[in-house]
């Protein structure tokens, strides 16, 4: 597996598992608080902070187990990483038409906010899954 796949890897964790927590949290708050009640910004700021934390210290790590010299993208590793982030691009811009109608319709500001960030922490684990099946299967 390459520096960058393992990078990516380090990504999806990342998200998968900050979203994860931040979603089981609100799921308890919306079983006790109306959504309107709910003080969400803070805890979901902190939830994307947390994420590019842990981020940048999985990369630190696969870095730092990374043999010198072999971090350097290939052509491989820069076609993997051109197609995945198209992929994620369609993904995202159709689930971005979610937050979109909900802003249109005048929803209330939680559901546009969660939902969009529903969108990006799909997108990013989504994003990741691809590129490794990019790199299993070829283009």
């Amino acid at each position: 597996m390459s520096f960058h796949e393992k990078s990516q890897w380090a990504y999806a964790f990342a998200a998968f598992v900050t979203a994860a927590v931040y979603f089981a949290w609100l799921g308890t708050q919306l079983g006790d608080t109306p959504a309107a009640d709910i003080d969400y910004r803070g805890a979901l700021l902190w939830t994307i902070g947390i994420s590019m934390v842990i981020h940048a210290l999985g990369t630190g790590f696969v870095r730092g187990a990374t043999p010198k010299g072999e971090d350097k993208p290939d052509l491989r590793d820069r076609d993997v990483n051109r197609r995945g982030d198209a992929l994620s691009f369609y993904v995202f811009s159709a689930l971005a038409a979610g937050p979109l109608v909900l802003a249109l319709v005048d929803a209330p500001m939680f559901w546009v906010a969660n939902v969009l960030f529903a969108a990006f922490a799909f997108t990013a684990v989504f994003g990741v899954v691809a590129k490794s099946v990019l790199y299993r299967k070829g283009f």
